[in-house]
Order: structure tokens, then sequence, then C-alpha cells
């Protein structure tokens, strides 16, 4: 069945209802899953019976199941109670004002043809409504960024100058110091030593 076709079949039996049983306002929407999936809403507002083809924002429930069941439920083929316990109905929301829909339904309590014989009990039939999946969150991983390392410059050693060869410094280790050192005392004591073993004018005489 079309979508069309199990508004219309709600909107025909809630319209035969009697609206003297209603004392309080109320708005639910019904969500058809399945064959012929729609949205429509039933509401009472200010003595008005309404039930149309939209969405119902500030609503007092919620319904979900299949279009057939929205049809056996305003045809009073079952109760609200018996469909939920049934899983032939979920509700989110407000339950005790949402069984105000079994005020609504039309007795469908005759069990006699015309013939006054007693009609045959029908193979329930019912589909079982899903339950309405919970909206999906997707959680995003934080994105954790490896700490840049900062690339130093190459130390580069300073060149050696280079230095003439005319001018280049001669260094002395002190140990050779010391040794041209000592060499230059022993020297001068040679050279005392020899001047005192020169004869001198009168002993040349």
């Amino acid at each position: 069945m079309t979508y069309e076709k199990f508004f219309a079949d709600v909107k025909k039996a809630y319209s035969k209802a009697d609206k003297r049983k209603l004392d309080e306002d109320f708005a639910f929407q019904f969500n058809i899953t399945g064959e012929g999936e729609g949205i429509f809403y039933v509401a009472y507002r200010g003595g008005i019976l309404e039930v149309a083809p939209y969405d119902y924002v500030d609503r007092n429930a919620i319904l979900y199941a299949p279009g057939e069941n929205f049809v056996k439920l305003a045809n009073g083929k079952f109760t609200l109670e018996d469909a939920i316990s049934s899983e032939f109905i979920y509700l989110d929301g407000d339950y005790n004002l949402a069984l105000v829909l079994n005020k609504l339904a039309l007795a469908t309590t005759d069990k006699k043809d015309s013939s006054g014989k007693a009609k045959k009990p029908k193979q329930d039939t019912t589909v079982k409504a899903k339950k309405p999946e919970a909206p999906k969150t997707e959680v995003k991983k934080a994105e954790v960024k490896k700490p840049e390392v900062k690339k130093t410059g190459t130390v580069r050693k300073a060149p050696t100058p280079s230095v003439p060869d005319g001018k280049r410094d001669i260094s002395v280790s002190p140990t050779a110091a010391a040794t041209a050192t000592v060499d230059s005392s022993l020297s001068a004591k040679n050279a005392v030593s020899a001047l005192k073993n020169v004869p001198t004018d009168e002993e040349l005489v």
C-alpha cells in the first residue's frame, strides 16, 4: 500500500470519532516505517480534531509503526497498550496521554456476519514495528601534531690562517728553552776558565 492510502484510511477512521470523549488537548506524530514511509499527525486543539500529512513540532509523542498497524489502531483492532506490548507500535513521549487514541478508535467488536453466524477469527498478520535507531554521532579523533624540530645551521670551523714562509713563528718548548739556557751557562763558565788560563804580560816577560 502507498502512504496516501494509509493516511486516508487513518483519517477516515478518526474523522468518525466521538469528540465528546476528548477532554484534553494533544498532538501526536505518526511515523510510517517500511512500505509507504511517511509522516502525519493527529492533534486536538480547542475542540477541533485535525489529521494532516505533516510533522508536528510541538508534539506530545511520536509513534513508529508500519502503516497497516496505524490503520488497525485507528479502527480499534487492538488497543495502544496491546500494540506497544506486542511491539506493533513504538512510542516515544507521553504514554499516558497517548492512551486517548483508544477513545478515538472505532469500535469493531461485531463477531457475527449478516447471517447471524459467528465469524471465523482471521489469522493475525500484524507486522511488528522496527525499533527506531538513535541518530549516530560521528566522533572525530583529535589530530595530534608532532612538534616541529627546527634545524640548526651547520657549524663550520674557521679556516686555519696560512702564514708566509718567511714569517713563521717558531715556538720553543719549555724543555728545549731550559736546555738552551743550561748550555749558555756552561759556555760562559768555559769562557771564564779559558781567560784564567791565559798568561799575563808580566808572566810572559
